[in-house]
């Protein structure tokens, strides 16, 4: 798994040095949940370079996996999701609106500091 994980004080940050890829974000999922304090962090997912590996159809399987294994308690926290093109922003901004009912708020940016302003507040 190329995703490098970051714990800070209120979030975690996992940066995707390879794009989007399907099986690593599913990978990086069942990773992140085993954080120690992860139902309380919010969390800060980077794709800023590389090759998108995904097809529309697998946002609702990470959507699911996300509904399955993280917690109704986790209500409150958020996911933000940076991208730098027109098509990881599609795919992102497809992704909030498939998550929309799911615990954690999700929201996409084009720039890390703008995320973690919206993390922090």
């Amino acid at each position: 798994m190329s995703l490098k994980f970051i714990d800070c004080n209120d979030y975690i940050l996992i940066e995707s040095p390879t794009g989007m890829d399907f099986w690593e974000i599913m990978e990086g999922i069942t990773k992140l949940i085993s954080m120690p304090g992860f139902k309380n962090k919010n969390d800060i997912w980077v794709f800023t370079s590389g090759q998108i590996r995904m097809a529309y159809a697998d946002l609702y399987t990470i959507k699911n996996l996300v509904e399955e294994i993280c917690s109704k308690n986790s209500k409150g926290t958020k996911t933000a999701i940076v991208v730098k093109n027109g098509l990881q922003q599609t795919l992102g901004i497809y992704y909030s609106d498939i998550g929309k009912d799911l615990p954690r708020k999700i929201r996409v940016f084009s720039e890390l500091e703008s995320a973690k302003n919206w993390i922090l507040t």
